[in-house]
C-alpha cells in the first residue's frame, strides 16, 4: 500500500510539473522568443490564401501547400493580432503535438505503465525549451508534428492489442492514418520518407493479413493526391521549381552535417541520454526492455517485440537521415519528428521495470531532467541578449516582438490609407496588416539573379531587371529594409555582392527618403531603415 501511494504521488507530482512547466514555457516563447524571418512569409502565404490566391500559381512558396491552406482557414482568428496571433495559434498546435506524443507513448505499453510513458514523452517535447520555441513560432514544425503524430496514433488503432481480436474492420483505421502522414508530407516534403518505411514495416510484420498495409498505402496515396494534386494540375512548373529550392542550394558538406547533429543532440539532450541509457540497459540485461513485462499483462503482438516503438524509431531515422543529408541541414529541421523518438523511448522506459514505485521515480527523474535542461538552455539567454560587445553583454530593452509591434504601428501611421509596403521583411507587413508587391512573398528568398525575365515572371520571383523596376516604380508610399533586405541570392543563399546591393539601394534612394531608423530589429537584431516615397509614381530622375 505504501509503495502504491508513493508511486501515485510521484505520478501526480510529475503530472503537475509538466502541465505547469509546458504552459509557462509556451507563454514565454510566444512573447520573448526571437523573431525569425520565416514567420513572415508563412503567415503572409496563409493570408494570401485567405484572400483567394493560391501558392505556386499566384505566388512563390518553398514548402508544401497544406500549411497556408490550414492557417488560411483560421486567418480570422489570428490575423487581427498579427505575428502575436500567429504565434498563439501555432503554440496551441505545439501543445497539441506534445499531447499526441504522450498518447502515442501510452499506446506502446500495457495500461499499468501508460501514465509514466505519457508523462515522459510529454516532458521530452512540451517541456523542452528548444522544441517549445520551434513549435511556437509560425513555421511548419508544429502543424507537421500534429499531423504525423496524429497519423501514427490513429495507426495504432488498426491493430488490436490482442491478436485474437484483430479484424479486417479495425485495419481500416490505417486509411486515415496514411492520409494524415501524407498531409504531414504536404507541409514538409521531407516527411514523405516515412510513408514507404511505415508501409514496408506493416507489410513485413503483418504479411498474413496485409489489410493494414493496404489501407495505409491507400490512405497515403489519397492524402498525397489531395495535398499535391491541385498544385500539379494548375501550376506544375512553378510547383516543381519551388520544391527544388532546398536541394538546389549546393553540395553536401560533412562539416555542416556534423554541426547540425551536434546541435540536435544538445537541443534534445534528455531524450538522447534516455535513448543511450536504454541501449546500455538492453546491452547489459540480455532480456531487453520487452522482456520485463509481467505475466499478468497482455503479451499480444503490440508487446511481444515492441513493434510500435521500433516502427516509430524507423520512421524517425528515415526522415532524420533525409534532412541531415540536405545541403544545409539546419538542426531545427528535425523538430517535427522528435515526438516519434520521444514516444518510443518513453514507452521503452516505462516498460523497463515491473516495480511500480521504481517506475514512478524514473518518471519523475526524467521529467526533472527535462525541466533542468530547459532551464540551462542557451536559447533562453538569446531571448534577452541582443549581442555581446567584447566582454560586455548588450541586453534587449524589450522583446523582439514588442519592437516589431511598435515599428508596425509607425509604418502604418506613415502609410496612411496605402496598404502596400515595399519590404522583404514579411513579418513587418504581416504585423502592420499590409501587402507587399507581387514577387516579394518569400522575402529575402525572392531574389533569383540567374533567372531570365520570362522565368522570373513565370515563377513569381525577382531577378535583377524585375527588382530594379520594382524599386523604381513600386506604388508604395513606404519602404523598409533591414540587414536582410536585398542581401541574399537564391537558391544558393550566399550574400549579394556589395556593389550589387549598393546599386539596389541607390535606386531606392532616388525615390524614397529615410525617415526613421530602428536599431536591433527583428531576426539577429539588424538595423531597419524606414523610408517615405519622395517622388510621384512614374516621375523620372532629373
Amino acid at each position: 500500500m505504501l509503495r502504491s501511494r508513493g508511486h501515485q504521488g510521484c505520478i501526480w507530482l510529475a503530472a503537475f510539473c509538466v502541465a505547469a512547466a509546458s504552459l509557462a514555457l509556451y507563454a514565454a516563447a510566444v512573447w520573448f522568443g526571437n523573431l525569425n524571418q520565416d514567420e513572415g512569409w508563412y503567415l503572409y502565404a496563409a493570408r494570401a490564401v485567405a484572400d483567394g490566391r493560391l501558392p505556386y500559381r499566384d505566388f512563390f512558396f518553398t514548402q508544401g501547400p497544406v500549411m497556408p491552406y490550414l492557417y488560411g482557414l483560421f486567418t480570422p482568428l489570428w490575423s487581427p493580432h498579427g505575428v502575436l496571433g500567429g504565434r498563439i495559434f501555432t503554440a496551441v498546435l505545439g501543445l497539441l503535438s506534445g499531447l499526441l506524443a504522450a498518447g502515442l507513448a501510452r499506446r506502446a505499453v500495457p495500461s499499468p505503465r501508460a501514465a509514466e510513458a505519457g508523462l515522459i514523452a510529454f516532458a521530452l517535447t512540451a517541456c523542452n525549451l528548444y522544441h517549445v520555441y520551434f513549435t511556437t513560432i509560425p513555421k511548419t514544425y508544429a502543424l507537421a508534428s500534429c499531423l504525423l503524430l496524429g497519423g501514427f496514433l490513429v495507426l495504432t488503432l488498426s491493430l488490436s492489442r490482442r491478436r485474437k481480436t484483430r479484424s479486417h474492420l479495425s485495419c481500416m483505421w490505417a486509411l486515415p492514418a496514411g492520409m494524415l502522414v501524407a498531409f504531414a508530407a504536404g507541409v514538409r516534403l521531407s516527411l514523405g520518407a516515412m510513408l514507404p518505411v511505415t508501409a514496408l514495416a506493416l507489410l513485413v510484420s503483418y504479411r498474413k493479413t496485409g489489410a493494414a498495409f493496404f489501407w495505409f498505402a491507400l490512405g497515403g496515396g489519397v492524402g498525397l493526391a489531395l495535398a499535391f494534386g491541385p498544385a500539379l494540375l494548375e501550376a506544375r512548373e512553378p510547383f516543381l521549381f519551388s520544391q527544388s529550392f532546398h536541394v538546389a542550394r549546393g553540395g553536401r558538406d560533412l562539416f555542416f552535417m556534423a554541426g547540425s547533429l551536434a546541435r540536435t543532440v544538445q537541443a534534445y539532450l534528455p531524450a538522447v541520454m534516455l535513448l543511450a541509457a536504454l541501449a546500455l540497459f538492453r546491452l547489459f540485461r540480455g532480456g531487453g526492455v520487452a522482456g520485463s513485462v509481467s505475466q499478468d499483462e497482455p503479451t499480444g503482438i503490440l508487446y511481444r517485440g515492441q513493434f510500435w516503438p521500433w516502427l516509430w524509431l524507423a520512421a524517425f531515422l528515415a526522415v532524420f537521415g533525409v534532412q541531415l543529408a540536405s545541403p544545409y541541414p539546419y538542426d531545427d529541421y528535425q523538430v517535427p519528428v522528435m515526438g516519434l523518438l520521444a514516444a518510443a523511448v518513453a514507452g521503452w522506459t516505462a516498460n523497463s521495470t515491473s516495480s511500480g514505485s521504481l517506475r514512478g521515480c524514473v518518471c519523475l527523474l526524467w521529467v526533472t531532467g527535462s525541466l533542468l535542461a530547459s532551464f540551462g538552455s542557451p536559447l533562453a539567454q538569446s531571448w534577452f541578449v541582443a549581442r555581446q560587445d567584447r566582454f560586455w553583454v548588450v541586453r534587449k530593452a524589450v522583446p523582439d516582438l514588442a519592437v516589431l509591434r511598435q515599428t508596425a504601428r509607425d509604418v502604418r501611421a506613415l502609410s496612411g490609407e496605402d496598404d502596400l509596403l515595399l519590404t522583404q521583411d514579411l513579418y513587418l507587413a504581416v504585423e502592420a496588416g499590409m501587402r507587399v508587391p507581387e514577387g516579394l512573398e518569400m522575402g529575402p528568398f525572392s531574389y533569383f539573379p540567374q533567372l531570365s525575365d520570362d522565368e522570373a515572371a513565370r515563377y513569381h520571383v525577382m531577378n535583377d531587371t524585375r527588382l530594379e523596376a520594382l524599386l523604381t516604380a513600386a506604388p508604395a508610399s513606404v519602404a523598409a529594409y533591414s540587414g536582410y533586405g536585398f542581401a541574399i541570392r537564391s537558391p544558393v543563399m550566399d550574400e549579394v555582392p556589395a556593389a550589387r546591393r549598393h546599386a539596389f539601394l541607390s535606386v531606392l534612394g532616388q525615390h524614397y527618403d529615410g525617415v526613421q531608423e530602428v536599431p536591433d530589429f527583428g531576426q539577429n537584431c539588424t538595423t531597419l531603415q524606414i523610408m517615405k516615397r519622395r517622388t510621384p509614381l512614374g516621375a523620372q530622375k532629373p
